[in-house]
């Protein structure tokens, strides 16, 4: 064979392999994520953190041998919060963006809006991280194309109320956001005192973005034994300042929903805050039912990913429901929007296992209300740091509809 023969035939070869290549790349799918979160606003700092735990969810995913034809890009609008802005802008990534599935609506008014339109669009919705309005898992709401992976606010008072009441007392005072996860948060809290034998003797709502509690804070009655604060974001910060100000921590006990004193908030916890006791699906320290290897795992990437950063709850429930929707999507095979019915199909009644990718225990979507159920924990402030006392089981939780 000639010299030109064979070069013309090494020519050959290589085209033919540019080409088997360039087909197989063509072939990559590329799933887009639709994401509507707040940056800026009130809850600015909750969606930035919410960002980052999707993104490291995203990035590991990229690990998984079951993904290595597929890429994942996410298109973030900034809602600040505000229900109309967030229908907007999911309408928006749907038609003009052409996103394949939708996640965020951190405020509880901003997802239990997005979870009515996933029906009219027919697109998957998962709630990132907050929205844990009771609403979203009424059977009135419920419907085929929405997915909640965090706690809903029954779950997490119900299993609280027992406690506090043994443990603190059975008089409690109530200081809540005057809107969607406040009032649902306050209307499960006097649910749960009434079945457990306490009673809530007296509320105040304070209005959205208050900026001056003191009025709001004056109206407590001081005789009782406990004070229940169920706020979230800006709100919580100047509650929890107002409270210490005015001399009530002196008076009663500091009990709440995690959202009070989360890392994003109070990257450092604050005298004011010693002593309080909360309930929620994470803590910023690894201590107690929550020092597990799966949970170790988790803070060694999150850490080589954000050196000195704090483990914000925005962040681990992020990352939660991010892997929550991988899985539906490993399992399903979907790869574009055409699968929605396969992978919404996949998430309903999915469970997994305590993992580097759920280190906070096992976690199922029931197939009958599309609700997560995932143990819950009890925390108390001791020495600055977040101590975990109690674990609540994923089966008990389970019990609570």
């Amino acid at each position: 064979m000639s010299t030109r023969s064979i070069r013309i035939k090494s020519l050959l070869a290589a085209l033919v392999a540019i080409g088997v290549s360039g087909v197989a790349h063509a072939q990559k799918a590329e799933i887009t994520i639709g994401f509507v979160n707040p940056t800026t606003g009130v809850f600015g700092g909750l969606g930035k953190y919410a960002r980052k735990g999707m993104d490291l969810a995203l990035e590991q995913a990229q690990k998984n041998p079951a993904f290595k034809d597929v890429s994942f890009k996410v298109v973030e609008r900034d809602s600040a919060a505000k229900t109309a802005d967030a229908i907007r802008y999911a309408r928006e990534l749907i038609n003009r963006d052409q996103v394949d599935v939708l996640m965020g609506g951190l405020s509880s008014a901003e997802c239990l809006s997005l979870q009515k339109l996933a029906v009219e669009i027919r697109t998957a919705y998962l709630p990132t991280s907050g929205c844990w309005a009771d609403e979203f898992s009424e059977a009135s709401n419920v419907n085929k194309y929405s997915f909640r992976v965090t706690a809903s606010n029954r779950q997490r008072n119900q299993a609280f109320a027992a406690w506090l009441v043994k443990t603190t007392g059975k008089r409690w005072y109530v200081v809540y956001s005057d809107f969607a996860y406040g009032q649902s948060g306050f209307k499960a809290f006097q649910e749960a005192m009434k079945a457990t034998g306490g009673s809530v003797v007296g509320s105040v709502g304070v209005p959205f973005g208050t900026t001056d509690m003191a009025p709001y804070m004056s109206k407590i009655d001081s005789s009782v034994e406990g004070l229940y604060f169920i706020l979230a974001g800006r709100d919580a910060i100047l509650a929890l300042q107002e409270a210490a100000s005015q001399g009530l921590g002196k008076k009663m006990k500091f009990a709440g929903m995690h959202s009070l004193i989360v890392p994003e908030n109070f990257p450092k916890l604050p005298e004011s805050a010693e002593g309080l006791s909360f309930i929620g699906a994470y803590a910023r320290d690894v201590n107690g039912a929550l020092d597990t290897a799966e949970n170790r795992a988790f803070r060694a990437v999150y850490e080589a990913k954000y050196p000195n950063d704090i483990h914000g709850l925005n962040a681990f429930e992020a990352y939660q429901a991010t892997n929550m929707l991988l899985a539906g999507i490993e399992k399903s095979g979907f790869r574009n929007r055409k699968d929605t019915e396969k992978l919404v199909s996949a998430l309903s009644g999915l469970s997994v296992k305590a993992s580097k990718e759920f280190p906070a225990g096992p976690i199922t979507v029931r197939s009958s209300d599309h609700q997560g159920v995932a143990p819950l924990y009890i925390v108390v402030v001791k020495g600055g740091k977040e101590e975990v006392i109690h674990m609540i089981s994923a089966s008990d939780v389970a019990k609570i509809k």
